[in-house]
């Protein structure tokens, strides 16, 4: 039998995101965490109720290690920009983490959104937009982060470089900010099937 062992909530937080860090989420059991604690699954169950909650503590460690990640981007000019780089960086180097916290569908608190806002702060009234302006920009650019961070961060890692990666960031904000200052109305074109002899462009 396994020798008895008994941990804190901490050491057993740690070794979970440990586990994640590597394997992937999926790869967190009680079976998979004791084995890497070299302990039968029943001190796991001291300290936590149950399975969920280990979970639940392991993904808050992982978003506090993104928090921390970001912590000083507001020190950078521009901001939101120094925000999307970063969260591309993390998803290069901490893939896995990245998936648990952005992609999983889970929601992953207000800390990390409230951050990327204030990155904007200072926006609406440099260039010249409204609040409502201001939230489309927001939910744009920060689409556009997450989409150039699963692509970096998963099985194309070598796709794009630093350079490429921040020109794109850039060409994204700087469209989003023309067409929300054209006061134009956005089209939310449905397709359809083509009719004869029409043609395959947009009118916009």
């Amino acid at each position: 039998m396994p020798r008895t062992a008994y941990f804190s909530k901490e050491a057993i937080v740690s070794k979970g995101l440990e586990l994640v860090r590597e394997q992937g989420a999926d790869a967190l059991s009680a079976r998979s965490l004791s084995k890497a604690l070299n302990c039968s699954i029943s001190p796991l169950f001291t300290v936590f109720d149950n399975m969920e909650q280990i979970k639940t503590a392991v993904r808050k460690a992982a978003s506090d290690m993104f928090a921390d990640y970001i912590a000083d981007v507001s020190d950078y000019t521009p901001a939101f920009k120094e925000f999307g780089l970063r969260m591309v960086r993390f998803a290069s180097h901490e893939y896995n983490l990245f998936r648990m916290l952005f992609l999983d569908g889970k929601p992953i608190g207000q800390a990390i959104p409230d951050k990327a806002k204030e990155c904007l702060e200072g926006i609406e009234s440099a260039y010249g937009i409204n609040e409502e302006q201001a939230d489309v920009l927001f939910r744009q650019m920060w689409t556009f982060a997450c989409g150039l961070a699963v692509i970096k961060g998963g099985q194309n890692s070598e796709s794009y470089n630093e350079d490429e990666i921040s020109e794109m960031l850039s060409c994204q904000f700087s469209s989003m900010m023309y067409f929300l200052k054209s006061g134009r109305d956005i089209i939310n074109v449905q397709p359809r099937l083509r009719r004869e002899g029409e043609n395959n462009t947009l009118d916009i």
